[in-house]
Order: C-alpha cells, then structure tokens, then sequence
C-alpha cells in the first residue's frame, strides 16, 4: 500500500485537486476547463487513489469532497472491470477497498451517500471474490455502539444489498439467496431491536432521539426489504421471514398513531412518512415477487385497509402517500392472477390458489365491497382543495396529470384503477350500489354547494371508468339527453367542474353505448365546450373527447362535415393558446387524426396550419416529443395534400432534413416519425429539386444504424429510383450500392429481400447504367444462390436481380461469374456451369408469374451468347421457358396468342383500378413497368421464336439438330405448338 501512495505524484494530485475547486465554482469557464482536464487524466493510474484521499480529508471543502466522490463513482463503470481498456490495476483497487471501507466515521450525509453508492457499484463487481470482507465488516460495524458509525454502516449495508439483490443472473441470484440466509436473522434481530428501542423513545417523547433511530431503523428496513423479496426462493418456509413481516402490521399501527404527536414537527414528519410508506412497500414486494408466500397475510391487509382507510373514524390518521401504497396493495390483492383458481374450481392443481382464493371470497364480502366502492367514491375520488389549486393555476398541468402512471402516486388515478379492478372483478354486486348513487344524485345541484359538486364530479368519473361494465345498466342517451346537457348549460363558476367531467364522460361512453342519431347533438356539444369563451381545463378535456368521438369505430365522416370547419378552427385556436409541450402534442394528436380521415375534405384548412408549425417547430427544440408529433401531423398534412406537395417543401424539408440527420442528437427521438414524412413527401412529388435530393446524403448512415429502419428506408429509396432516376444515379447511386453491399452481408432473409427491390428498381428505370453500378453486390447474391441455403423468396429474389443484368449486360453477368471464381478458387467454366444448372433447377420454386416470365426471358436471352456451357443444357432451359409460355397464354376462343402480362392500351387487367391511382409514386411506378420492363414490353412467345432463330444462325441447322434430340418428347411438343408455322418447327 505505502509503495502505491507514494507513487502518486504531488503535482498531479495537485491539478487534480485544483480542477475538483474549479469544478464548483460559479465560473463557467473555470468548470469547463476543470471537465476537460479531469476527463483526459481519469483514465490515469492512481487518478482514483487520489480523489479517494481529497474525498477522505474532512478538512476539504464539502463541495470539493462531493464533485470528487461523483468522479470516483463514475469511473467504476468504466475502469473498475478487468477488460475494460485503462482499468484500474489490482493492487490499486485493494488500496481504494481498504480506504472506503475503513471512512466510516464520513460526517456530511451527501458525501457519506456518495461513498455508500461507490462502494455498492464495487461490491457488485467484486464480492464475494476480491471482497469477501465487505459484508462481515458492516455487519460488524452495525452492531457498535457510536450512533454516527452505526447509521454510516447501515447506509453502507442497504446500498450494497441493493445493489447486489439487483442482480439477475441465475447464478448470482442463488449468491444472494445464499447470502441472505445467513445474515438474515442477524439483520433481523437489530431491525427488532431498533424498533423496540424507537417505540420506546416515542412513547417517551424525545423527538431529538427518535428522529436519530428512525433513520437507522429505516435504512435496517430497507436492508430487510431486499433480503426478504430477493433472498428467498420461497420466503412463507422461513419462520424468521414470516414473523418479520406480520410484525410490520402492528409497527404500522404504532407510527400512524405517532405520526399525529409530530404533525407540527416538518423534519421528524416527514421521516415517520417515509419509514410507514417503506413498511407497505415490503408487503407489497412480497405480494408481487412471492405471491404464494403473500396468502397467509391477505386476510390480515384487507381488514387494516378496512379498519384505517375505509372506516370514516381512522381517516384522521392517513396521509396521501400512505394512502395509495394501501389502495395499490388491495388492488395487487384483487388483480393477482396467482390467486385466481380455474373455471371449474375443482381443476384448481394449486392449493395456494384455492387457499386465497376462499380468503378472498370471506373478506371481499358484499357488505365490505360496498362500503369501499362508496368511500372510494365520496372520500378518495374527490377533488382536493390543491387540485382546484392547480386547475386555476396552472390548467394545463391539471389537464395532464392523470396520464401515465400516475396510479403509482397520486390518489385519485390510484383509486380510479382500484375502483375499476374492484368493479370488474364483482360486478354483479356494484353495479347496483353504482345505480343507485346515481339516482340518489338525479337532480341540478346549487351551483353554490361547492361539496355536492365535487361529490358529483367523483360519482360520473367512476361512471366513466365502469362504463364498459355499465352497458346494460345506464341508459346513456337518455341520460345525456335529460341531465348531462341541463348541467352543461349551467355557466356559474364552480359548475366548470361537472362541466369539465360530464365532457370527459362524453369521451368515456362514446365507444361504449351511444346512438348514431345522437352524434350530431354530441359533436354540437363538445365543440361548444371547445369556445375560447370556455374554461382551458374544458377545452382541453373537449379535445381528448373529439378524438374519441372521431376515433370511435361507427365514425361516418359524412355526417361530421358541417362540423369540420369549426372544428379544426377550434384546435388551431388552442394549439396557439396552450403553452406546455405536452399540451400542445395533444392537440396535436387531435389534428392529425382529423387530416387522416377525412383527408381531402381537409385542403383549404391546412394552409393556417402550416403557417403555425414552422415556428412551433423551431420553438419546440428540447422538446422531442412535441417535434415528434409536428412530423406526425405534417405526415397526414402531406397524404391530405396529395400532388400539391410541392407548395410544402419550404416547411418540410428542414424537418426531414435535421430529423434524419444521425449527427444531431434528437435523431434518436425524431427519426422514425421523419422517415415516415420523408416517404409521404417523395411519394407525392412529380419532380425532384436540388434540395429533395441533396438529403440523399443522410441516407447511407441511416442504411448503416441496422435493419430496424431497413424497410422504409428501402422504400425511399425506391421511390427515388423512379421519381429521378437519372440525378440519382449520377450522384448517388454507388454509394447507396457500397452501403447495402457492406450491410447485406449480415441481414436477415427479409432485409435481403428489401435490398434486392432496391437493386431490381434500379436495373428496372436504367438497365444499363445500373448493371454496372449494382454490379459490385451481384458476387454475394451469386454466391448466395450457389450455398443453397437460401429460402424460396430470396432464391426468387436474387435470381430476379440476376435476370435483370444478363439482359442488361452479357458481360457484366460474365464479369461477375469470373468474379465469384476467383474468390471460391475455381475456374469460370465451373461456376457458370454450376449456376445454370441450379437455375434451371430453381425455376420450379418461383410461383410468381411476372418472376417467373423475366427468369424466362433472361434464360432465353443467354441461347445466343455463344457459349458452350449454357448450350449444353439447351434441354433445361427448352423446358423451363416453355413451362413459363404456358403459364402466360391464356385460353381463347380465337386461338389469337396473347401474354397475359404483356400491357396493351385497353388491356382489360392492366386498366383495372387506374382511376382510383392517386399517387404520384405509384403512377410512375406503373407507367415506368409499362413502358420500360421487359415483363410487361415483352411476349415470350415472340421473343422465344427470335431467340431460336438467332441461336440456329449461329450454330447451324446441324448442330440445332443435335441439340434438339437432347430434348424430352414433352417440351418438343409444347415447342411445336408455341413455334407454330415457324420454318424451325420442322426440325423439332
């Protein structure tokens, strides 16, 4: 040790520490400096060694110690392993553990956390193996007798079995099942000391000395908690672990009695809070992890939860927190699937299951379940005092607050899912206690009786929320007829609550049970809550039921047309209004969907829209999600414009531009939504200018992040092709190659098989030029084809590819066949004779016709190359392209030969749905097929008949002969038929 000490040298430590000063200072400069010279030194050996002694000298500044045990934290993940590049030398590591293990008298709690965190990160690298010292010492250090040490060693102690509980491996799980048996009785027996110790302190009313116990009893809980949850396969066999939980119960019942002495007492409050919150959290750990081992105590939590929070008396003793932990564990009690026996409940193989499922059926009376549906609804349900705060604060922030998971935490969406799971799971017994609450409330309330309201407000959210379980018991229409809308016409100020809430149900029971004839009246109602003139919450809440109502299944857009206009003037007048980021992406939302379904009807409104987004876009730059959903909606906006694109591109091509960018940091958030708008916007373009195509180049990096966004990438690329394929190929068309040639080489089959629709476009709009461009991928398909492990797609696939170039370029073929040669050392006579012969093979495993013609035409292509490999097996290739011709000739009345793929202008098939083509895309796409592939250019049969013309001037009528009695009896005669009166039809 004393040698790696005094290998440190001064002044380095020194800069070291100099830096840590800057680093908390106010100067912005000095702290960049300081991040800059720590990061190019932190890799350095005894960097670590040195921040542990500047973190260790309690005469440092406390900022100082704090930065420098960040810095030393930070660096266990990247230098404590052994094969990381600069990590930190064993010996070094053995110096660091001895000194972190042995400051335990840390007196600034950051710091101490700090120091608790470092040594967990260790632990979970090197204990038991390089550290096995680690937890005997704090397990020593637990049991002393100085209160500082002790609260420092249980810190230590429930960071480190944090961390190691948090391990998933199976054999790190058993390490921690082992460890746990060991020293959970120990860690036991201290957690039950100090709770003695701690009741005794508060009945004696030392506030000073309680505080100080309860922080170490807490983190001992917490030390308990990890044991139990983690550290026992199956914890209800272990007595100790079943005593320790069912004497949490009765400890619960101490601190809310304890919690009412310190209510004036914020600091000591807040740490009876945290410790009664901690105690439900290990039941409900239990419950989740170890479900079975929960049984025993779900009799015992039902009836505490029925005594504390639905027993009118024991109210006064709660606080939110402890609140919806309880409602959370009776839902987890209801909803457990564990717990659930099946349809015939002799089938049931569990006895657990059986065991609770008897306890819940004693506890979960009708008695008991009405009580809490009632009490849920009048007491946790309501409105509280800080809601209506936040609602006439900050309206947007309440508008928002009930989404997510915010079950986990705030009391109202917790009680709404216990309500809910109650509600589903006993129907047939809530139902009518629901109804009939209801009809006790039949009637307009005084707008002045600000209690009934908000009771009221409680009484329609779980309506709302039940509806699905309400469809036989509610009338909807007629009670949105006769009551809803009486309420909302009522204007007073505190009537915005139900106003807000019966707008909410709207949105709640519109897919559920509503008339079509209604719909009208109810879009008539919701846009009218919609009005500048109306409370923000409202009109927030209208928006949310818009969508519902256009999302809903019998949605008919002809019926919502005369509500159009004023809907869309009404989100664009509070998209403008809102101010949060998520706020605005609601409404957002809204709008997109209005684009999306009725599209074209949308045109002469979009043009405010577009006026708007630019700047909200610029306005929202550390605002992803919000940007995200600007590229959605202008997405909808680009399908609804349709060939009127051209007019958007000064908005939409900075997006697509910055949003497909993999240098820029929020690529990771946008990009999916951008390729997506980039697609919708090429596809649409009859004409592609400099800056359509200049962002091309963000395309290769996007082509190299992997195949997540293989697809649509592929296809942009292919629109493109199509749109201009003489600009691409001129300035982009290689790289794009190389990129796919490096990447398709690790692809799975349906990557390959988008990559090869890229490469077939191009050899589609110019043959040619793109043979040759393409032509560095063409050795990895031909060697594909010869491994023969491919399937039938891509087998059809890269025989299209390779098609395409032999009736492009002969010599290309040839060059990539000398190509594949050399690589497999053979010569190219070898290859060559080895791919036709697997083609003709493979030509029975293409089953789509347009496929199966071009394989055909480039086969028959090749008779006339005037080579002797390919004219030896004349008698294969002879079968498969009249096998092909007799796919393609339909049967006539006339006898008239006609290739059905072949186009002709008033081709019946080829015209069929032309009028309804409204995209640009797909009207080049089509034109360019019709005029440009030879599937659809070429008949067979003609083309056939010219190629065996050709192939007997070249040979000779002699050789021909030859050649024809190679070939079976079968394909002579289809020959015969398809030649016809053909001069060579004699000589078959």
């Amino acid at each position: 040790m004393a040698n790696i000490q005094l290998s440190i040298n001064p002044s380095v430590k020194a800069a070291i520490f100099e830096a840590l000063q800057a680093g908390v200072s106010e100067n912005t400069a000095l702290i960049k400096e300081a991040e800059i010279y720590l990061k190019t030194v932190e890799s350095t050996p005894v960097f670590h060694l040195t921040l542990i002694e500047i973190i260790t000298n309690t005469s440092v500044d406390v900022k100082v110690r704090w930065l420098a045990s960040v810095y030393f934290k930070n660096g266990i993940d990247r230098y404590w392993r052994k094969n990381t590049s600069n990590s930190i030398p064993e010996g070094e590591k053995s110096v660091l553990r001895q000194k972190l293990i042995g400051h335990i008298h840390e007196p600034v709690l950051q710091v101490a956390t700090q120091l608790a965190i470092i040594i967990s990160k260790i632990a979970r690298y090197d204990y038991p193996k390089e550290w096995p010292e680690l937890l005997p010492s704090l397990l020593h250090l637990v049991r002393t007798e100085d209160d500082l040490v002790q609260q420092r060693a249980l810190l230590y102690l429930h960071h480190v079995t944090k961390s190691l509980a948090s391990k998933r491996l199976a054999g790190d799980r058993r390490a921690f099942q082992d460890l746990s048996s060991e020293m959970y009785s120990y860690v036991y027996a201290l957690y039950s000391h100090l709770s003695q110790t701690l009741l005794q302190q508060m009945e004696a009313g030392n506030a000073e000395i309680v505080g100080a116990t309860m922080e170490k009893a807490l983190l001992c809980l917490r030390v308990m908690r990890k044991l139990t949850v983690h550290g026992f396969k199956t914890p209800h066999q272990t007595n100790t672990v079943m005593e320790f939980v069912q004497s949490l119960y009765e400890r619960i019942k101490n601190l809310l009695q304890y919690r009412q002495v310190v209510l004036s007492n914020d600091t000591l409050l807040a740490l009876c809070e945290k410790y009664l919150v901690v105690h439900c959290k290990v039941l409900r750990d239990l419950l989740d992890f170890h479900p079975f081992s929960f049984v025993p105590f779900i009799r015992m939590t039902v009836e505490f939860v029925l005594h504390y929070l639905f027993q009118p008396e024991n109210q006064v003793l709660l606080f939110d927190s402890f609140v919806v932990q309880s409602l959370n564990l009776v839902k987890g009690i209801v909803l457990c699937a564990e717990y659930r026996p099946a349809k015939v409940i002799e089938d049931t193989k569990e006895p657990a299951t059986l065991e609770a499922y008897r306890i819940k059926s004693e506890v979960f009376t009708p008695e008991s379940l009405s009580l809490m549906c009632r009490q849920l609804i009048e007491n946790y349900l309501l409105l509280s005092q800080e809601d209506l705060h936040v609602w006439e604060t900050n309206p947007e922030e309440f508008a928002a607050e009930e989404g997510g998971e915010a079950w986990k935490y705030s009391l109202r969406p917790c009680t709404g899912c216990l309500f809910l799971s109650l509600f589903h799971e006993y129907q047939s017994i809530l139902s009518p206690v629901l109804i009939s609450m209801l009809n006790e409330s039949m009637g307009l309330i005084p707008p002045d009786d600000m209690n009934r309201i908000i009771k009221k407000d409680a009484l329609y959210n779980a309506i709302g929320l039940a509806a699905f379980e309400l469809f036989d018991e509610v009338d909807f229409d007629r009670w949105f007829s006769q009551v809803l809308l009486q309420e909302l016409r009522v204007k007073e100020n505190n009537y915005r609550i139900l106003r807000r809430r019966v707008v909410w149900l709207l949105g709640r029971w519109i897919g559920v049970k509503l008339s079509v004839d209604l719909r009208p009246l109810i879009y008539e109602t919701v846009l009218g809550l919609m009005e500048p003139s109306e409370d923000l919450v409202i009109r927030l809440s209208a928006a949310v039921t818009l969508r519902s109502a256009l999302d809903d299944f019998e949605f008919n857009a002809e019926q919502f047309l005369p509500f159009l206009e004023r809907s869309f003037s009404l989100l664009f007048t509070l998209l403008k209004e809102t101010e949060e980021c998520e706020t605005k992406m609601n409404v957002l939302n809204v709008m997109s969907l209005l684009i999306e379904l009725l599209g074209n009807q949308m045109k002469p409104f979009l043009g405010t829209l577009l006026q708007l987004l630019p700047a909200l876009w610029d306005a929202s730059e550390e605002h992803n999600l919000l940007r995200c959903a600007i590229i959605s909606t202008l997405v909808h906006v680009v399908k609804g414009v349709g060939s009127n694109t051209e007019d958007l591109l000064h908005c939409l091509l900075p997006v697509v531009a910055y949003s497909t960018d993999s240098e820029q940091p929020a690529h990771v958030y946008l990009l999916d939504d951008a390729l997506a708008l980039w697609q919708a916007m090429i596809e649409s373009l009859s004409q592609a200018n400099p800056q359509v195509l200049q962002l091309l180049n963000n395309m290769p990096q996007l082509l190299e992040l992997g195949s997540e966004n293989l697809i649509i990438c592929c296809d942009i690329l292919k629109a493109y092709i199509y749109l201009c394929p003489d600009e691409f190929f001129a300035m982009y068309g290689s790289r794009i190659v190389n990129v796919l040639m490096e990447q398709i080489v690790d692809m799975r089959p349906e990557g390959e098989i988008r990559v090869m629709s890229v490469i077939e476009s191009m050899l589609v709009n110019r043959p040619e030029t793109a043979a040759s461009i393409v032509s560095p991928i063409l050795p990895f398909v031909v060697s594909s084809l010869l491994d023969g492990s491919s399937t039938a797609l891509i087998i059809t696939s890269f025989f299209s590819a390779i098609s395409r170039v032999v009736l492009a370029s002969k010599d290309i073929f040839f060059q990539v066949i000398a190509e594949v040669a050399r690589r497999e050392k053979q010569t190219p006579e070898f290859v060559l004779d080895k791919f036709m012969t697997l083609w003709i093979d493979k030509m029975s495993s293409v089953f789509a016709l347009e496929k199966k013609k071009l394989l055909a035409i480039a086969l028959a292509s090749l008779l006339t190359c005037q080579s002797d490999i390919i004219l030896d097996k004349v008698c294969g290739l002879f079968m498969r392209i009249c096998e092909t011709i007799n796919d393609i000739l339909p049967p006539t009345d006339s006898g008239e030969e006609i290739d059905r793929l072949v186009y002709t202008p008033g081709h019946v098939q080829a015209d069929e749905g032309e009028e309804e083509v409204d995209n640009e895309h797909l009207k080049r796409y089509i034109s360019t097929r019709r005029s440009l592939d030879p599937v659809f250019t070429l008949p067979l049969p003609t083309y056939f008949r010219s190629q065996i013309s050709q192939l007997e001037a070249q040979v000779g009528s002699s050789r021909f002969q030859e050649m024809t009695q190679t070939v079976d009896n079968e394909t002579l005669e289809m020959m015969r038929n398809f030649l016809g009166s053909h001069p060579r039809n004699n000589q078959l």
